[in-house]
């Protein structure tokens, strides 16, 4: 048995993001290389390992911890274990609400959600919404804007909606 999510998020950006915000943002996705300064997620605490896979101890006998950027929703190609295929892709839009168009889909760990929710929370920050009733599910209780979900990869059915609200990306189901 595997942990592995389903993951789809799909929503418009603001057109207030600087070009380091967007750089960062398109290296997340898998579709540039890392910037020189990480301003949207800067730390991303590792332990570091032996060869036998065992946490290395500092002079204090605490786990060493080291900073290890890598991109979150940059997987492409085919799904493991979650079929079809892991994609991210993020497009310039123009008109009269100029901004950015983001979808992804990805197979995820339980532990890369570590990393995944403050790049929610960032991208909530800077959604492109109108607060609309969401009535897709009677779980919904109010208002929010749909924008993916979570899948267990051996569940047939989506357990958790994405929803803006208040401002944030929140689980509900």
């Amino acid at each position: 048995m595997a942990d592995a999510y389903d993951f789809l998020l799909t929503l418009d950006l603001k057109d207030d993001l600087s070009a380091d915000e967007v750089a960062e943002l398109r290296w997340h996705l898998g579709l540039g290389p890392q910037p020189e300064r990480l301003c949207i997620i800067s730390e991303f605490p590792e332990v570091v390992l032996d060869d036998n896979s065992k946490p290395v101890l500092d002079d204090q006998g605490e786990w060493r911890v080291e900073n290890a950027p890598y991109p979150v929703l940059a997987q492409r190609g085919p799904a493991w274990r979650i079929g079809g295929a892991t994609v991210s892709e993020l497009a310039r839009r123009e008109g009269p609400r100029p901004g950015w168009a983001l979808t992804t889909r990805q197979a995820l760990h339980p532990d890369d959600f570590d990393n995944v929710d403050p790049l929610l929370s960032w991208l909530a920050t800077h959604a492109d919404y109108d607060y609309v009733e969401f009535d897709g599910s009677p779980r919904s209780g109010g208002f929010g804007q749909y924008v993916g979900y979570e899948r267990f990869y051996e569940d047939a059915v989506i357990t958790k909606l994405l929803v803006i609200k208040d401002g944030e990306i929140v689980r509900e189901g």
